[in-house]
């Protein structure tokens, strides 16, 4: 749910030219705000880019689909908004060229992924305090993998609007249509159930290990007491 798998010549170039325009902004944009990390930051960076595209590159098997986890979440918090769109686009890319979608659809790709990973450190941050390092990540991945979810449903319905003959994979029929919408829909929960079991499990590890890599979370300023009382 945060992937087209969609080859070139399907969509239309109304959709997906303004995607990858917008994808090619954002992505000076974060290039521009991380141009001064370190060169072991930019080390991090790639290595949480590689674990991803590896990771995205497993299919798993789910009833008669696939299902890719993207880590979407982890990396988003681990790296923040700027570097975690930028390795979101760049893993985009590589599957691309892998046969995971066309390059038409890179833009949209890295969008839709873009956003889970966008939105991953700021709900951890918020939901840190009071829970565990893992409770907050499953919490914050599952919250960015359902933004994602929800951006790859918004871009599908306006491809089906803007072609209508366009062949992704159900009908016209009203019968097939929410026979395919209940599925996808199915899939998409269990997805972000996955994701944030996966989440889970790397919050509770980084926790013990290496804690200094999760962001910290906000502290509260002690109350001060009103004038008069001790």
């Amino acid at each position: 749910m945060s992937h087209l798998h969609i080859p070139d010549g399907v969509l239309p170039p109304i959709l997906w030219g303004p995607g990858l325009a917008l994808a090619a902004a954002l992505l000076l944009l974060a290039v521009r705000a991380t141009r001064l990390e370190s060169p072991r930051t930019i080390a991090y960076q790639g290595a949480l880019g590689g674990l991803m595209l590896a990771v995205m590159s497993i299919p798993i098997p789910f009833v008669a689909l696939e299902y890719c986890l993207t880590l979407a979440g982890p990396v988003g918090v681990l790296l923040g908004p700027a570097a975690g769109f930028q390795v979101a686009f760049v893993v985009c890319v590589i599957l691309a060229l892998l046969g995971q979608g066309g390059l038409t659809v890179v833009g949209l790709n890295a969008l839709v992924l873009g956003a889970a990973v966008a939105v991953a450190r700021p709900l951890y941050v918020r939901l840190a305090p009071g829970r565990s390092a893992a409770a907050a990540l499953a919490l914050a991945t599952g919250a960015a993998q359902a933004v994602a979810g929800l951006c790859w449903f918004a871009l599908l319905t306006l491809a089906l609007k803007l072609s209508p003959g366009t062949p992704v994979g159900i009908g016209r029929g009203g019968v097939r249509i929410g026979l395919f919408a209940g599925v996808t829909i199915a899939l998409w929960l269990v997805a972000i159930a996955a994701e944030s079991a996966v989440a889970f499990g790397v919050g509770r590890f980084l926790a013990r290990v290496r804690p200094d890599l999760l962001p910290a979370a906000p502290t509260r300023a002690p109350a001060v007491p009103a004038a008069g009382v001790p």
